[in-house]
């Protein structure tokens, strides 16, 4: 009997342990908590940890790691697939301290990489990375890497990379003997490459490509080799032998709503493809090549493209303003060379700027200088900078809409693709104005008494992009602005009185004149001692601000974790989140979401209480009379009466509360409690 027994115990252990050990493997999330190198808590160890667990993990950082993480015991391998994500490219660097790579990926290993700066990594191949299986880069920077051979930031084997509204910039590449070495920022054996919504600037290599190298070695069908580059800038970027910009070897690149501007080979004098030097098949639509839009790139020959072999397709194209010996705008050496898809800008000055090569009827030849068509590049809006057409320019409404690609509808910048009915030429729409310049130009003159300048002008214009790429609400953008308007120097030198400050209200919100009777409405409570701010929420809040604006840009209503974000800067801080504090901020409001409802209304009380402690609140030396104004902006959206105002004020002077004890009471109105319940109610972001 005993030993029947036994025989039982020992199956049914061993029952159970074959049942623990056949569990699938979970996914982990693994937090990093210090700067340092090894040991608890550092990204090292948190790699390690990732890398012993098959599934696919997580690798998120504490708010309180901030600064560099110096790597001083080699690169950091990645075996596993693993997501990294950061508090911000400019919160967190991870450096190679000029000593070592940064990332090793595994071939099979998938990695995102979100939020971080990769800096000063240094190696043979891949000074910040290399990539033998997938990686993918949004919202980060590659800056300041170093190989000795190619891939100054990134080398891909063979591998997939996806570079996503990140910066590459200042990567060097230095080059060897090898077949076709450079690649400054980014250089891929064979492989996928894409890059969208990003800026390579500023990178270099003694060899090819200066911003992109990309090559297939051998001509073999298995093996793919391509890069795909749209809504993105090459400029700045030099190379020692060819492609300033890039370098294409037997692959195919396909360029789409970009611009590729001011690349250098050589000196200038010599090398060649200033542009894009190309020995494959590449497809240009929608994009502008001047020194490349495609214009302002020097070689010794193809200033804006040499075409060694293979063909390249243009359409819808500048290709203007380049510098070359032999071949300013392209020139062909061998292969089926340029195919004309029509409706391309070439050349200055009357000339085309073509050698072996033939625009067709369509395609149009600069008569004047290039400043007679573009500006010179510059922020016009959107993530990366552009060159924008002149008034009259000769590529407005000059273009072919059914050249633009399947599901383009916007430029560049991200505004729409087509103004007045026909796409311009180029990679940025001109045409009539557009709804935010219309509205910011108004702004100015009706606040500040002028015109706008071209820097306040862009600043706003690229504020306004931005806050759209965030997912804010257009509104937003233009509150903080006329905030930020009425409340400047410049305003206050104006000394209005207050029936001008109602006349401004009106014109600028309205775009009218308010009557006698409006007047003396808004002015009563400021001669009764509301503050000026108080009335400007309420007009900011208005419906009639709200239809005005509905008018211009459409819905632009956002998620409500979204716009509390957004309130906690416009309200407390009088701007528009910075794109790292944005989404830092909106990850703990999601996971609050994700969680419970006690969850997010912890988490309001939490941040609104770190936003008024913070240093920038503290700065900016708020009186008892200005934090209830805030308050009434942040949690009510809106102004208010005179006897509510002062009901409040009266608590502070007189001790009875403690502005972090009011700032509660404003958390739980009834009024920002439904915004609350709506946050709630709406549940994990999709």
């Amino acid at each position: 009997m005993f030993c029947w027994h036994s025989s039982l115990s020992i199956s049914f252990i061993l029952l159970i342990l074959l049942t623990i050990f056949s569990l699938p493997i979970q996914a982990a999330t693994y937090t990093v908590t210090n700067l340092n190198d090894s040991g608890a808590g550092s990204l090292r160890q948190a790699v390690l940890d990732a890398n012993a667990n098959a599934d696919a993990d997580t690798i998120v950082f504490s708010p309180t790691v901030t600064g560099i993480i110096k790597l001083t015991s080699g690169e950091l391998p990645i075996t596993h697939a693993v997501t990294i994500t950061g508090p911000g490219a400019s919160v967190l660097k991870v450096s190679g301290n000029n000593a070592s790579r940064i990332f090793n990926i595994a071939s099979g290993a998938s990695v995102d990489i979100e939020g971080l700066t990769l800096q000063e990594g240094s190696a043979d191949n891949g000074g910040a990375i290399y990539n033998n299986g997938s990686v993918t880069l949004n919202n980060s920077q590659l800056l300041g890497n170093k190989a000795a051979k190619s891939g100054g930031g990134l080398y891909n084997n063979g591998g997939t990379v996806k570079v996503n509204s990140t910066t590459v910039s200042d990567n060097v590449a230095v080059g060897d003997s090898s077949y076709f070495p450079g690649g400054g920022g980014i250089c891929s054996k064979y492989g996928i490459v894409t890059v969208s919504n990003s800026a390579l600037f500023g990178n270099s290599t003694g060899a090819h490509g200066g911003a992109i190298q990309i090559q297939r070695t051998t001509v073999d069908p298995l093996l793919q080799s391509s890069l795909t580059v749209f809504n993105s800038t090459l400029s700045g970027n030099s190379a020692g032998n060819s492609g300033g910009g890039i370098t294409n070897v037997d692959s195919i690149l396909t360029i789409t709503n970009s611009t590729v501007s001011g690349n250098l080979v050589g000196n200038g004098t010599v090398g060649y493809g200033g542009g894009i030097d190309n020995t494959g098949n590449l497809l240009i639509s929608d994009a502008t090549v001047l020194s490349n839009t495609v214009s302002g790139n020097s070689a010794g020959t193809g200033g804006g493209f040499f075409l060694h072999s293979g063909f390249l397709k243009l359409g819808n194209s500048v290709v203007a303003g380049n510098a070359a010996k032999d071949g300013k705008e392209i020139m062909k050496f061998n292969g089926t060379g340029l195919i004309s898809q029509g409706h391309n800008l070439f050349g200055e000055n009357g000339s085309s700027g073509l050698v072996n090569a033939n625009p067709i009827a369509s395609d149009k030849i600069l008569s004047g200088a290039i400043a007679t068509a573009i500006v010179p590049l510059a922020n016009n809006g959107g993530p990366t900078q552009t060159h924008l057409p002149v008034a009259g320019s000769v590529v407005i409404n000059a273009g072919d809409n059914s050249l633009i690609p399947c599901c383009f509808t916007h430029d560049q910048r991200g505004f729409p693709r087509i103004e007045g009915g026909t796409v311009d030429i180029g990679a940025v729409e001109g045409g009539s104005l557009l709804p935010d310049q219309t509205l910011i130009e108004r702004y100015y003159q009706a606040i500040l008494g002028r015109a706008s300048d071209a820097s306040g002008l862009a600043f706003w214009m690229s504020e306004s992009s931005r806050a759209r790429s965030l997912g804010l609400d257009t509104k937003d953008v233009f509150r903080v602005m006329a905030n930020v308007f009425f409340t400047g120097a410049e305003y206050l030198s104006r000394n209005r009185s207050d029936a001008q400050y109602i006349t401004d209200l009106y014109r600028a919100f309205f775009n009218r004149d308010p009557d006698s009777s409006a007047v003396d409405y808004w002015t009563q409570p400021l001669t009764a001692g509301l503050p000026r701010s108080v009335v400007l929420f309420s007009f900011l809040f208005s419906a009639e601000f709200e239809g005005a604006m509905q008018s211009l840009f459409g819905d632009t209503a956002t998620r409500s974790e979204i716009a509390t974000v957004g309130d906690f800067y416009r309200g407390f801080l009088n701007r528009l989140p910075d794109n790292d504090g944005f989404l830092f901020w909106l990850g703990r409001f999601r996971v609050a979401q994700c969680t419970n409802a006690a969850a997010v209304r912890t988490e309001v009380e939490s941040i609104s209480s770190q936003f008024l402690a913070s240093t920038e609140y503290t700065n900016r030396q708020r009186s008892d009379h200005d934090f209830v104004a805030d308050l009434y902006y942040v949690f009510l959206r809106r102004g208010g009466d005179v006897t509510g105002f002062n009901y409040w004020v009266d608590l502070l002077n007189k001790g009875v509360l403690t502005r972090d004890q009011l700032r509660q009471e404003f958390v739980k109105s009834v009024e920002f409690e439904s915004r609350v319940t709506q946050i709630i109610n709406q549940g994990c972001a999709p």
